[in-house]
C-alpha cells in the first residue's frame, strides 16, 4: 500500500510538474523573457524618438552621435541597454559619422508599458521607419543583440533598411527557450515538450528573413558563446542571405568587443555601397568567414 501511494504521489508530482512547464511556456513567458529594467542612471543621450500602442505599451530611442553618412538602429537584448555597449561600441560609429539610435522596449529604461513580443515587432518596425525618414540618404542599417536580434530581423522585414547586422544570435525562438531551460537542471526535462508548438509564436531567423533575400545581413557569432552557440546556429541551417562571421574567443558578453571592427566596416560597406564620400573608403571587405 505504501509503495502504491508512493507511486501515485510521483506520479502527481509528475504531471503537475510537466502541466505547470506547459503553462509556463504558454501563458507566462515573456514577463522571464523581457524582465522590468530601471535606469540604472539619468539618461544623458538625448530622445530622439518615443512611440506607443493603444495599450500604452511604449518604446524609446535615445541618440547616440550625430549622423552624417547615416544611422544604427540598435536593438538590445532582454535586459535592455546595456552600459558596456554605450561605453565602447556607440562611439565607434559616432566617431565616423554613423549615430546611433538605441532602443528601449516597453518596462525598461524609462519606456512605459509592459513589453509583448508581437507588439515589439510591430513597434521596431515604425522605429526603424522613422530613422529612414530622419536619416542623412535614408541609409539605416538594423543591429540586433541576442534577443534583440530576432526583433531586428523582424523589423528589418517590414520596413527594409539598408542593411542588417546580428550579433549573438539563436536561430529561432525555440531553440533559445531549450537551451535556458536544459542550462538548469531542475528545468531540463521540459526540454522534451514540444516548445516550438507551446509558444505562442515560434520567431525564426529563417521566417524572418524569407522576405529580404537581396539585403546584405550579416550575423557575427562567438565561437565560445554558451548562451546562443555557434553549433546550433549551424545545424539550423541559415537562410541564403545571411552571412556568417565567426569570432575565435568570442563569447555572449565579448563577441562584439572582440568583433567591433570588423562590424564597423560591415556596416560602412553597408551604407556606403552606392557612396563615393570619403567617409565610406574602406580596405576591410565585407565578406570573410573568421572576425579579425
Amino acid at each position: 500500500m505504501r509503495i502504491r501511494t508512493l507511486l501515485l504521489t510521483v506520479a502527481t508530482l509528475a504531471c503537475l510538474y510537466v502541466v505547470s512547464g506547459a503553462c509556463l511556456l504558454r501563458f507566462a513567458l515573456e514577463p522571464l523573457l523581457l524582465p522590468h529594467v530601471d535606469l540604472s542612471a539619468p539618461a544623458t543621450a538625448p530622445l530622439f524618438l518615443r512611440i506607443h500602442n493603444d495599450d500604452g505599451n511604449a518604446m524609446l530611442v535615445r541618440r547616440y552621435g550625430v549622423p552624417k553618412l547615416g544611422c544604427v538602429v540598435f536593438f538590445p537584448g532582454q535586459h535592455g541597454l546595456i552600459p558596456a555597449y554605450q561605453q565602447h561600441l556607440f562611439p565607434a560609429f559616432s566617431t565616423r559619422g554613423i549615430g546611433v539610435l538605441a532602443v528601449s522596449y516597453s518596462g525598461q529604461n524609462g519606456a512605459a508599458g509592459t513589453a509583448h513580443l508581437h507588439e515589439l515587432v510591430a513597434l521596431a518596425a515604425q522605429v526603424v521607419a522613422a530613422a529612414q525618414a530622419a536619416c542623412p540618404g535614408h541609409r539605416v542599417v538594423v543591429y540586433g543583440h541576442s534577443l534583440g536580434s530576432m526583433v531586428a530581423a523582424y523589423a528589418e522585414g517590414r520596413s527594409h533598411p539598408t542593411g542588417l547586422i546580428l550579433e549573438s544570435t539563436a536561430p529561432s525562438f525555440s531553440s533559445a527557450i531549450r537551451l535556458r531551460l536544459s542550462a538548469r537542471w531542475y528545468l531540463a526535462p521540459l526540454t522534451r515538450l514540444p516548445v516550438s508548438r507551446l509558444i505562442a509564436h515560434d520567431y525564426s531567423l529563417t521566417e524572418a528573413l524569407s522576405t529580404t533575400l537581396d539585403m546584405p545581413t550579416v550575423v557575427f557569432q562567438g565561437a565560445t558563446d554558451s548562451q546562443t552557440p555557434l553549433a546550433e546556429l549551424q545545424a539550423a541551417g541559415m537562410p541564403g542571405n545571411l552571412q556568417l562571421v565567426v569570432v575565435p574567443g568570442g563569447t555572449h558578453s565579448t563577441t562584439y568587443l572582440l568583433a567591433r571592427n570588423r562590424m564597423l566596416q560591415a556596416t560602412l560597406s553597408m551604407l556606403c555601397a552606392q557612396q563615393s564620400q570619403s567617409p565610406c573608403d574602406s580596405d576591410t571587405p565585407l565578406v570573410s568567414g573568421v572576425a579579425r
